[in-house]
């Protein structure tokens, strides 16, 4: 006698297997597919700005402060600057007021600058600490009359001890008379820019001419791309 019992196949078994079989490459096909994204950081910081008048690096400066933090400060433009702090480079001794307020002040809170002047465009990486020399290295030379001040650097010539991952700047113009006060003019009208330092980043900020400001010191744009 053929025992039927034992030839009809356990249902919810076959049932359990089938689902785990269907888990099994459902999982297995799934992991295949996942891709860890690999970000790739940028070692060039190029930087493009634009005024609204021929660049006059002999009766002006420009500034471009960065730093790993978006609360750092510089001596901005009146009216933000009641006190008339002047835009200057770190260790030069200030017409009014205290430098070592200054280092508390504005300097202590910069990661590095760039610097523009006749002999053509400068980086200082930081920290600037007041009675220590600061450095300075050129990056480029100014070419012929052009309302466009264009220089490349190194993100390491700036920060040199560690590179955030994003940089905060501000870019500034300030007449240079001899002998008295350097105030800033001019600077970006965006609070808190920054740029990350992947590759490929860009970031372009424009601003309206004013007919108040000298051309050669009205930023109307300025254009920072990582490389």
């Amino acid at each position: 006698m053929i025992n039927i019992k034992k030839q009809i196949p356990n249902t919810k078994k076959t049932l359990l297997f089938v689902l785990l079989l269907i888990i099994a490459i459902f999982v297995s096909f799934g992991c295949a597919r996942t891709v860890t994204q690999i970000v790739t950081y940028g070692d060039r910081l190029v930087v493009e700005v634009t005024l609204a008048g021929t660049a006059d690096a002999n009766a002006n400066r420009y500034f471009m402060v960065m730093s790993s933090s978006s609360t750092f400060k510089a001596p901005l433009p009146p009216p933000d600057n009641i006190l008339y702090d002047e835009l200057i480079e770190p260790g030069t001794i200030p017409f009014q007021g205290n430098i070592a307020d200054y280092y508390t002040k504005y300097y202590s809170t910069w990661g590095a600058y760039a610097f523009v002047e006749p002999a053509g465009y400068f980086i200082s990486p930081g920290p600037f600490v007041l009675n220590q020399a600061s450095t300075r290295e050129i990056v480029g030379t100014l070419s012929g009359a052009s309302n466009k001040l264009d220089f490349t650097f190194r993100i390491g010539q700036a920060f040199t001890v560690s590179t955030p991952e994003v940089i905060y700047f501000d870019v500034l113009s300030v007449p240079w008379p001899s002998g008295t006060q350097k105030i800033a003019t001019d600077h970006l009208i965006l609070t808190n820019a920054n740029i990350l330092k992947t590759i490929g980043s860009t970031v372009t900020i424009s601003d309206d001419p004013n007919d108040v400001v000298d051309p050669a010191l009205n930023i109307t744009q300025v254009k920072v791309t990582v490389q």
